[in-house]
Parts: C-alpha cells; sequence; structure tokens
C-alpha cells in the first residue's frame, strides 16, 4: 500500500518527456518516425528552394504530430497509474476484472466496458461499509480521504512537454501545409460539378483555418479551467463556508438511492446509483451511390453514425470529505464532465429489428440502410470520486431546521455543522466558472500542460494558418 503521509505533488519541472507504455509504444514510434520522414524530406526541398516539396512533407508530418499528441500521456497520468496498480483501488479492481467486451456473433449483440479509467480513484477510498448510516454528514472514523488535495497537494504540470513539441511542429508547418491544401482545394472547386465535390474544395480551402481557429478555442478555454483548479484553494467540507469554493470528496447516498436508469428506456439496460448520467442512441447508416468519374461510372460506400436520441438526469447527494458531508444538487449545473464512458451496448440491426423495434422500422432511414444500433452511457455513481467548483448556499429560508433533517431522514446529532445547513450549486462568479466532474482533483488534473502550451502556441498555429489562407488567395 502507498503511504499517502509521503506522497506530495506539486510543481511538474521543466521538460516533460513521458513516452507511453505497453503496445502503445509502437504506433507512437510510428508516429515519431512520420515526423522524422516528414522533416529530413522538408530540409532537404528548403536546400533546393522546392516549396512545393516542403510543403509536401506536411503529409507525414502532420498526421505523425496528431497521432503522437493523442497517443503521448503525461508525466502525471503515469504517476497515478503506478499509484492504482499498488494501492489497489476499489473501482481499479472492478474495472481491470470486469472490463472489456463481450457479445456474440451468432446473436449480435455486444457489450463493451472500459478496463481503465483516468477519472476513477488513484487512492483507496473508504466503502460503503465505512460510512455512517446515522450520521451521513459527520466525519469519518478514519479522517480526511487521503485523495484530498490538502493531504497529497495540487499537482502542477511542467513547463514544457512533448505535446508542445508536436504542436511546435506544426506551427512551423502551419504556412506551407495550409497553402498546399488551399491550391488544391481550389483546383478541385474550378472543376466541381456536383455538391460533393463543392464541398471537398470548401474543405480543403477553409478548414485547416477554421479548424486551428475551433482548437484554439478549445485549448484556451482548458487552459483556463485548469488554471483554475490549480489557483482555487480546496475547502474541507467541515469548515466550508458559504461561497463559491472548490470541494473535492465522495458521492454518497442522500435521503433516498438514485432512480434507476434505463439505458434507451429499455429495462434490460438498467443501471442503478447513478446520480448524474447521460446516454446517447445512435445508429450506423450505409449507403452506396453511382458517382461519375474520367473512367465512367463508379459505385461509392458511405457510411456514418446518425444520433436518435438522448437523454440526461441526476439526483441530489452528499459530498464527502471523510471531515463532513454536504448536499450537492447536480442538476443546478451545466458544465459536467462524467469522464470514460461506463458501457456501450451495440446490436446488429437486421437480426435483432423485430425484437427492437417490432415492425414500426424499415431497414432504411432516409435512403441510408441501417446496420447497427448503439446505445454509450457516461455517469458519476455511488462511490464515485466527484471534484466541485460551485457555490455553497444556505438551504431554502421558508424551511426549518427540523424540517431539512427529516426531508434528509437523520437524526440531528450535529445542530452546529455549518455544512449541515448548506447545498452546493452549480452558479458562476466573475473569474469563476462553476463545474462540477467525476474525478478527484488529480483526475481533473491528470492531462494537464502549462498554459504556455494551452495559449500561446495553438493561437501561433491559428494565425500560420489564416496567414497560409490568405497567401494561398493572394498568389492563386
Amino acid at each position: 500500500m502507498v503511504d499517502t503521509t509521503t506522497v506530495r505533488f506539486g510543481g511538474g519541472g521543466g521538460f516533460d518527456f513521458t513516452p507511453p507504455s505497453g503496445f502503445v509504444i509502437i504506433p507512437w514510434i510510428f508516429s515519431l518516425l512520420l515526423i522524422v520522414f516528414g522533416l529530413i524530406g522538408s530540409i532537404g526541398a528548403l536546400t533546393s528552394n522546392n516549396w512545393t516539396s516542403v510543403a509536401a512533407g506536411g503529409i507525414f508530418v502532420v498526421p505523425g504530430c496528431l497521432l503522437g499528441m493523442w497517443l503521448t500521456p503525461t508525466k502525471l497520468q503515469k504517476e497515478f497509474e503506478k499509484i492504482r496498480i499498488e494501492e489497489k483501488p476499489r473501482d481499479f479492481v472492478h474495472r481491470s476484472e470486469t472490463g472489456g467486451s463481450t457479445g456474440s456473433f451468432w446473436t449480435g449483440k455486444y457489450s463493451h466496458s472500459p478496463k481503465r479509467d483516468d477519472r476513477g480513484w488513484v487512492f483507496q477510498a473508504p466503502g460503503p461499509e465505512y460510512w455512517d448510516k446515522v450520521d451521513p454528514y459527520g466525519p469519518d472514523d478514519s479522517g480526511i480521504i487521503p485523495e484530498h488535495p490538502t493531504v497529497v497537494g495540487t499537482p502542477k504540470p511542467a513547463s514544457f512537454s512533448l505535446d508542445g513539441v508536436f504542436m511546435s511542429i506544426l506551427v512551423l508547418y502551419s504556412i506551407p501545409a495550409t497553402m498546399a491544401s488551399v491550391y488544391a482545394g481550389l483546383e478541385v472547386g474550378k472543376s466541381a460539378e456536383d455538391t460533393e465535390a463543392l464541398v471537398i474544395a470548401a474543405l480543403l480551402i477553409f478548414g485547416p483555418a477554421i479548424g486551428s481557429v475551433v482548437f484554439a478555442a478549445a485549448m484556451w478555454v482548458t487552459g483556463t479551467k485548469m488554471q483554475l483548479t490549480i489557483d482555487v484553494p480546496t475547502s474541507k467540507i467541515r469548515s466550508m463556508a458559504a461561497g463559491e469554493l472548490e470541494l473535492v470528496g465522495q458521492v454518497r447516498r442522500w435521503t433516498s438511492p438514485a432512480p434507476p436508469v434505463l439505458v434507451g428506456d429499455d429495462p434490460a439496460r438498467t443501471y442503478n446509483d447513478l446520480h448524474s448520467w447521460r446516454w446517447v442512441y445512435e445508429i450506423h447508416l450505409k449507403r452506396t451511390k453511382v458517382v461519375m468519374t474520367d473512367d465512367g461510372p463508379r459505385t461509392k460506400t458511405e457510411y456514418k453514425w446518425e444520433t436518435i436520441k438522448q437523454k440526461n438526469g441526476s439526483h441530489n447527494f452528499i459530498l464527502h470529505d471523510g471531515t463532513g458531508g454536504v448536499l450537492v444538487k447536480p442538476e443546478k449545473f451545466e458544465d459536467q464532465e462524467l469522464g470514460e464512458y461506463i458501457r456501450i451496448w451495440e446490436v446488429d440491426h437486421n437480426r435483432n429489428l423485430g425484437e427492437i423495434f417490432g415492425s414500426l422500422i424499415t431497414t432504411t432511414f432516409g435512403g441510408w440502410t441501417i446496420l447497427e444500433h448503439k446505445w454509450t452511457l457516461w455517469g458519476l455513481a455511488l462511490g464515485d470520486p466527484c471534484y466541485i467548483l460551485g457555490k455553497a448556499e444556505n438551504r431554502p429560508k421558508n424551511m426549518k431546521k427540523e424540517k431539512w433533517f427529516a426531508e434528509d431522514g437523520i437524526t440531528p446529532i450535529r445542530r452546529n455543522d455549518q455544512q449541515l445547513l448548506m447545498q452546493v450549486v452549480g452558479e458562476s462568479g466573475v473569474g469563476f466558472a462553476a463545474r462540477l466532474e467525476r474525478g478527484s482533483e488529480l483526475g481533473v488534473l491528470g492531462k494537464v500542460k502549462s498554459q504556455f502550451e494551452y495559449k500561446i502556441i495553438p493561437g501561433i498555429l491559428a494565425a500560420g494558418c489564416i496567414i497560409g489562407t490568405y497567401l494561398s488567395y493572394a498568389n492563386f
């Protein structure tokens, strides 16, 4: 077991060079080879002033950098995984033993659940057998949870990481690669004879600039969130005060259990004890059509996923950090991050059509053929770690204290506990954006990067793509 009294997270250092482990190292090395091959080709082209070949190097460099960014973990992620393996928290063991895929080709029914979860507990958390059923708002006998930031500290990112290296390389190619894409789009647009060709031309022309701006904006928002998480001190629930605050704790039952969640409104896909959840129902579609080419008519097959229905819900819970508990109203939080999915169900369409829909739906959907159905569930479950930036406020003034206690189904053992008389809601303030996330602060900050990588490099990348688009039009 890990001695949490000796573990303290703080500064991330100067440079974070953390390659992935296991089989992931193979595609990661492949991404590096793509980058090196493209860079060597571009450097050779520079010596001969062959700018077309410089841009062609981006065909290898850009995918290589994007793949590398996707596969590269942070130092914190690997440290947390090492602790989980040693500490073996309950949810980690459960996912390791029960995660994976089940199903049968003959029935056409499959289900998948992840074996790993970056938002799960890093250290062991008290199980239901240690929760006080008589006084759920009172302190635990074991004291504050080991994963609380006042115990293990708040992780901070390295000044620069491999992600930053990959993004910096993308910046170098932003202008030439964008110009090559725009030129190609303009050529396609000149000879376009149908809507599909015009769409492809528009994607080639405007895709790099629009995509890079969207990426820069998303990184800016994420960077602002992560900085707020690092800067705001975490309150202990027992001594919390009214107003804006940060809390970390464990989801525990309020006066009543959360109602069952019927994924896809089907009792066969029922989940219990989810205090905030969302599910999405999608269908996989296929269409084959005839297109005209220079060599005559050809058939082209297209595939896509279409979202048919989605639903979300929540149920009040007690957030408990070991020092005490407080009532949380998750429906008051617009910004929620539930992390990794809990389970995916997939059903082949043709073999199970009658069972799912009877005769209400045929095998086609707006001219497309339906191949399969998929339901995906995300949720914050009983016992999960939970991170909150929110506002603590007094319970409704029109209710007497005795009614609060009766509503919670408890005996008022500790009438003077301040948190007992408050509730936490998702109300934002100036410079303070409320949110609720599955995971402790360690889970929230596991993938954190420096503000330079969040805000500066993506901004330069977007500027390069915009300049490349302008230069292409000016010289076409």
